[in-house]
């Protein structure tokens, strides 16, 4: 997992990157977010982060940036921008959204402020999901589920990363107390209220658990007519594939270096 971490860090000296970070400094100074901006830069220089918490406002809504944290990046309409271009262009072949691994509830927090239902399971970060639901007033539109999700229910141990909690993951090898529950996607369908008739968009990002999950929700997946996957999967890993592939036919098509869309057929 040191490289899922590493990965979200900016450095001064990665020249190839600086187009990247002009576009989250733009968006930054697009919504006056300077307290942003200032924690973005002094991460990209030092690798410090925010020493106190603050509100900010983004194009995706108003959110908790929690100290000691990289809040501020999942905030920025530049993060993962190829995957939000995506979702706008398809905005019609989707009524539910949900987001399995939400992080602080970015994503819905935005797709809840343009209409779509929104349904956000989230194992660690379930507090700043709540902050920014009330923050956005958007209490209506979404609906929390504080576990993780797996091929079966399990009570187990998180490692919970500090600086980066949206990579938090599950240590199968740690001898601590579990601090997790786990349940199926399969055996929580009644409670997220999803009409037949529903066109669905799932974003999944279980951090390595993708492949259990996704055997977890084996019997939606197959019965669903209308439905999206958007997953990370990198250069030359192909389990997510073969997951979803095991149980019904996809076209699958990268979105961009890092993330894959995945249509049933």
């Amino acid at each position: 997992m040191e490289n899922a971490v590493a990965s979200y860090r900016p450095r001064w000296y990665h020249l190839s990157k600086y187009s990247v970070y002009a576009s989250y400094f733009k968006e930054y100074l697009a919504f006056k977010d300077f307290k942003s901006l200032k924690a973005s830069l002094k991460y990209m220089f030092s690798h410090r982060l925010p020493s106190e918490e603050y509100i900010a406002s983004s194009r995706m809504g108003r959110f908790l940036v929690r100290k000691g944290t990289t809040d501020f990046q999942y905030i920025n309409y530049a993060y993962e921008r190829e995957v939000k271009k995506f979702i706008r262009k398809h905005m019609n072949d989707f009524d539910v959204f949900i987001d399995i691994g939400a992080c602080i509830g970015e994503y819905s927090i935005w797709l809840s402020q343009m209409g779509k239902r929104c349904i956000a399971i989230e194992p660690v970060n379930f507090a700043a999901v709540y902050k920014n639901i009330e923050l956005n007033k958007q209490g209506n539109q979404i609906k929390v589920f504080t576990c993780g999700l797996g091929s079966k229910k399990d009570h187990v141990y998180f490692q919970i990363m500090g600086e980066n909690t949206g990579s938090s993951y599950w240590d199968r090898d740690a001898k601590q107390e579990p601090n997790v529950h786990i349940e199926t996607f399969d055996s929580m369908i009644d409670q997220f209220g999803i009409k037949d008739t529903d066109k669905v968009l799932i974003k999944l990002d279980a951090e390595g658990m993708e492949p259990e999950v996704i055997a977890g929700a084996s019997n939606f997946i197959r019965n669903r007519k209308n439905l999206i996957f958007i997953y990370e999967q990198f250069q030359g890993d192909t389990k997510n594939d073969e997951a979803l592939l095991s149980v019904a036919n996809f076209d699958i098509s990268d979105i961009d270096e890092a993330n894959r869309i995945a249509i049933k057929k």
